[in-house]
């Protein structure tokens, strides 16, 4: 599959899954990587708002918005960042707008799962759809598509 996909211009990243089950890629955001949850599910992708300064963030504190719920959270203060470079793999978006929240019940729960690492985000629907995202859990990988607003790595 994986030849078939790359002769019709779609890239693999490895996925992994945690013990829990939740599958993780590596992404790079503003040239820095971390591991972040893929999530079919989540319509935005979302970063953990003490990665921020980690990530280079730049926050639109005056754009900030409250959800009514998503990511198991009521009430949490959303602040987009815009203008950020995000990388996985090859496929690259050069002007990104991450919604930057609080996933501390989030890591409360993972923790009580037994998982030790801190939830860094979460890479939605809104990086899947347009890169046309294609999920192969027999060999653990993730592909996407390079389209007209996503730029390719040489």
């Amino acid at each position: 599959m994986t030849n078939f996909l790359s002769q019709k211009g779609y890239d693999s990243v490895p996925i992994l899954q945690n013990v829990v089950g939740l599958l993780l890629i590596t992404v790079k955001v503003n040239g820095i990587e971390g591991l972040f949850i893929l999530d079919t599910g989540a319509g935005i992708s979302v970063i953990d708002t003490k990665q921020a300064n980690h990530f280079l963030l730049i926050l639109q504190k005056d754009s900030a918005s409250f959800s009514g719920a998503g990511a198991g959270g009521q009430g949490i203060e959303i602040i987009p960042s815009q203008g950020n470079k995000l990388e996985i793999g090859n496929y690259v978006v050069c002007d990104f707008t991450f919604s930057v929240m609080s996933l501390e019940h989030v890591n409360q729960a993972m923790t009580q799962a037994g998982i030790q690492d801190a939830l860094i985000g979460v890479i939605g629907v809104d990086i899947l759809k347009p890169g046309k995202a294609i999920i192969d859990y027999g060999n653990m990988k993730l592909y996407l598509f390079a389209a007209d607003k996503i730029e390719s790595k040489p």
